[in-house]
């Protein structure tokens, strides 16, 4: 799928603004391809080195990293390059906790720039039966949201990461606890965990919007395959947040999100 220089340019983890003036069209469309290959090989890489990692093979570590690193320069993501340098050079002295958390924050980058990815193709195809809502407000000043994970941990990070970015924030633990909490309040965004038990994120973004809650839904996930994405979106996800939390790109992609409201 061929995108617009506009639209490449939206995909924050890429580094195109110079090098997108010097594309003509043909060069323009292979790099597109590109993204799609990253898009679908991404899966079959994070479980590889999730598996070297899990039993100790550094050396299929470094060459998953190393195939990785070339994938992620020919789509310009210049900065997950440098993190696999520095994760691939840390492979011989690294503690196997450090070493752990840097590949899953590596991991968690690389996961978040596809789902970036995915949903740019997804608005530029403009998929006929992707549900639309619009987006309203309940107020000036300072926006409200309303974040739901079944992990008080998780909840704790994005709390301190929205409330820094100056957004009044507030978070259940269940489905039926957020249903509770439209019944007196109207936030301006939902975050919302898709595995959830009883009730999951899907089937919750469903009764909010039955209840006529129209603001934007945030889909927060660990799972990045292309068709749960679509499932996602189809039932009217505004962006995505991948775990492990980080408070960085989380704070843009919401600043990302109510910039993009009318």
């Amino acid at each position: 799928m061929k995108l617009s220089k506009d639209a490449l340019l939206s995909i924050s983890g890429l580094k195109l603004s110079d090098m997108l003036n010097e594309l003509n069209d043909a060069v323009l469309s292979r790099y597109c391809d590109m993204l799609a290959d990253f898009v679908e090989d991404f899966p079959e890489f994070e479980a590889a080195l999730k598996k070297a990692l899990f039993i100790g093979d550094s050396g299929t570590l470094s060459g998953a990293l190393s195939q990785l690193a070339e994938m992620l320069a020919n789509i310009h993501a210049d900065d997950l390059v440098q993190k696999c340098a520095r994760v691939r050079d840390s492979l011989g002295g690294a503690s196997p906790e450090k070493l752990e958390a840097d590949l899953t924050a590596l991991l968690s980058s690389a996961a978040t720039l596809s789902v970036d990815i995915q949903m740019v193709q997804h608005k530029a195809a403009a998929a006929p039966k992707a549900r639309k809502y619009p987006v309203i407000y309940a107020g000036d000043g300072q926006r409200s949201i309303l974040a739901v994970d079944d992990i008080p941990v998780t909840l704790n990070m994005l709390k301190a990461a929205l409330s820094e970015a100056g957004h009044k924030v507030s978070c259940v633990t269940s489905g039926a606890a957020a249903l509770n909490f439209i019944g007196k309040f109207t936030p301006d965004l939902f975050i919302l965990d898709i595995e959830m038990p009883k009730m999951n994120g899907f089937e919750l973004a469903d009764r909010l919007r039955d209840a006529g809650q129209l603001a934007p839904i945030v889909f927060l996930t660990g799972n990045t395959t292309k068709e749960y994405l679509m499932k996602a979106v189809k039932i009217g996800a505004a962006d995505f947040i991948v775990k492990p939390i980080d408070a960085e790109s989380v704070a843009a992609k919401i600043k990302r999100v109510f910039g993009a409201a009318p």
